[in-house]
């Protein structure tokens, strides 16, 4: 028997599906976890401003 090689079309989206998923780890989960923690702190530090430090 002899091997079949996959269509170009389905080796193309395995590789579009590798760049879209190393986007997604490398780029997009780091800029929106540092986009929350960054929104958080701003919530925090205006909430604070306007009603002051709770006392001990």
């Amino acid at each position: 028997m002899t091997e079949q090689c996959p269509p170009k079309e389905q080796v193309s989206s395995k590789k579009d599906e590798l760049k879209a998923l190393g986007f997604i780890i490398f780029i997009l989960f780091p800029a929106l976890a540092a986009t929350f923690v960054s929104v958080y702190g701003l919530i925090i530090w205006i909430s604070l401003t306007f009603s002051g430090v709770a006392s001990h």
